[in-house]
């Protein structure tokens, strides 16, 4: 398993700090940060439940992709003696930053709902974007995981050179029906009113991708499936409203009848601009891979057998 010590890392600068820590850049690695849990969180880090996403990583990839394509994946246990004090994963990098004036930060899922002074995104972009959403959902469930806490400031997004997401604070993905990291969290405002107070599930995380695209599509930060969001888009975008709003209501069911991230994706699924003022899209093109780690930070990959294990299960 990928581990090194804490007293090892050569700390930067501070990056950002939410609620469960701080992320930091490493000195002597700018392309990597460090995510160091609060004092009061280190009591609750499930250090195997970290090391099992660490062993996945090279397992995990949507659509042809590898993982470092699409989120932010711990690669390394960063360990305070022998407690897990956090882990190690890629710095998330342009051209998913928005500028802000002077600076510039992360291009958050919440700007497509708040909009200020980022340039937006026109409709066709946003369904593109909720797309690339689905995808990325629809992969970790046909690999046993899922993401709970799904929120505006948990993903971020791009437009160049197409429509993509990147998902951050991936020590919160857990395989189904397992313990994760840390105890399971909901973003206020994001939660799946029939799993409160649960783990995520697979049909908790459908729920939430369901407010996600009524919310991005829409520009309204209230929007919900049970309220029928006004998906009424102008010109030839017009075509998606009969299909997104049938999938909304069928969202706004009880669980186990909600539609899948498979089914948004195909119904997101658009192939060209409408109205004939945009330009065209350029045809779907990987982004550059990531500049590669230390030796001592390397991933492990796939086990010596190849073994792709689906669900992803930990050894009791």
């Amino acid at each position: 398993m990928n581990e090194i010590q804490l007293s090892d890392l050569s700390l930067g600068r501070h990056i950002a700090q939410g609620s469960q820590g701080r992320i930091i850049e490493l000195a002597d690695h700018p392309g990597t940060v460090v995510k160091l849990y609060r004092t009061r969180e280190l009591g609750l880090v499930d250090g195997r439940a970290l090391a099992e996403l660490v062993r996945i990583r090279g397992l995990v990839e949507s659509e042809g992709l590898l993982v470092d394509h699409f989120a932010a994946w711990p690669h390394t246990v960063v360990l305070d003696g022998l407690r897990t004090a956090g882990f190690l994963m890629q710095r998330v990098h342009e051209p998913f930053l928005a500028g802000f004036g002077p600076t510039t930060a992360l291009a958050e899922l919440g700007l497509l709902v708040d909009t200020g002074d980022v340039q937006q995104p026109g409709v066709y972009e946003r369904v593109l974007l909720m797309r690339a959403l689905a995808a990325v959902m629809d992969a970790l469930h046909r690999q046993g995981l899922v993401l709970g806490d799904l929120s505006p400031r948990n993903i971020a997004w791009s437009v160049s050179p197409v429509p993509r997401v990147m998902l951050l604070d991936c020590d919160g993905i857990r395989p189904a029906g397992e313990d994760g990291v840390l105890p399971p969290a909901d973003t206020r405002g994001w939660e799946d009113p029939s799993n409160a107070g649960r783990p995520p599930t697979a049909d908790s995380d459908r729920f939430k991708l369901a407010l996600a695209i009524a919310r991005v599509l829409t520009g309204d930060r209230n929007a919900a499936p049970g309220l029928r969001p006004d998906l009424s888009f102008a010109g030839d975008a017009g075509i998606l409203v009969g299909p997104l709003t049938r999938l909304m209501d069928q969202a706004a069911g009880p669980p186990g009848l909600r539609p899948t991230a498979s089914q948004w994706a195909t119904v997101l699924d658009v192939r060209s601009p409408w109205a004939g003022t945009a330009a065209p899209m350029p045809p779907p093109m990987r982004p550059p891979m990531p500049p590669p780690l230390p030796p001592a930070m390397r991933s492990r990959g796939s086990s010596p057998s190849g073994e792709i294990l689906r669900p992803f299960r930990r050894p009791r």
